[in-house]
Parts: structure tokens; C-alpha cells; sequence
């Protein structure tokens, strides 16, 4: 077996952890957007609540209740939760752990990809 170079490691590891994360997120990722998306509008109105910056115009329209608008907005809210969760008003600690937890399985599909197309360009995989 050929030995490692260090970068290799470095390269490797992390695309293991955040791919490993990836797959465990993915199913209920899956099951979790179609319920927000498909079932009562009242889940994505609490969530709008929660972490929109003007909820009264977000509201004004009503295409935002299209299932795609609404995948798509909660998509933005887990990608920069860390940023806008100083707009939450409730304390739930369900809420907290709902939102880390999709914003971490979003973060892992995009720094997969990265991973496996920085691993592609050095030739680590072939």
C-alpha cells in the first residue's frame, strides 16, 4: 500500500466526517422537507415567525405558500442559521436542535461536493 502524503490526510478525514453526516442527514432530510412542503402551512409559518427578517411582506403575496418557495426559504434559513438566530423568539430547545441539526446536514452536502472535487483535482481519487 502506498504511503499517505499529509495533505492526502487532511483531505480525507474531513471528507469522511462531513460525508458520513451527509448520508445519516439525508433520508430524513428528505422526509422532513416533503412534510414542511406538502402537509399544513402552518409548520413554515412558525418557522417564517421564527428567523424571516419582515414576516408582514414575506406574507403580503400568497405564492409563498408554493412548496417549492417554501423548500427553498427553509433551505436559506438552515444555511445561515448561525447568523440569523438572533431573530428567534422562542426558547424551545426543539427548535434549537431541529435547526442545528438541518443547518450541519446542509453544511455537509456542500462541503462534500467541495471535498470530493478538491480530492478530484489532486488526484487522491481517480
Amino acid at each position: 500500500m502506498p504511503e499517505s502524503e499529509w495533505w492526502e490526510l487532511l483531505l480525507i478525514t474531513p471528507g469522511l466526517v462531513f460525508g458520513g453526516y451527509l448520508v445519516l442527514w439525508s433520508i430524513p432530510a428528505v422526509l422532513i422537507l416533503a412534510i414542511l412542503a406538502l402537509n399544513d402551512i402552518k409548520r413554515i409559518e412558525f418557522i417564517d415567525q421564527q428567523l424571516a427578517k419582515d414576516v408582514k411582506k414575506l406574507h403580503s403575496r400568497l405564492d409563498y405558500q408554493l412548496s417549492y418557495k417554501i423548500v427553498n426559504r427553509f433551505t436559506l434559513y438552515c444555511v445561515s442559521y448561525p447568523i440569523i438566530r438572533h431573530r428567534q423568539t422562542t426558547n424551545s430547545w426543539k427548535f434549537r436542535a431541529f435547526m442545528w441539526y438541518n443547518f450541519l446536514g446542509f453544511w455537509s452536502l456542500i462541503l462534500s461536493g467541495i471535498i470530493v472535487y478538491l480530492a478530484k483535482i489532486f488526484g487522491v481519487i481517480d
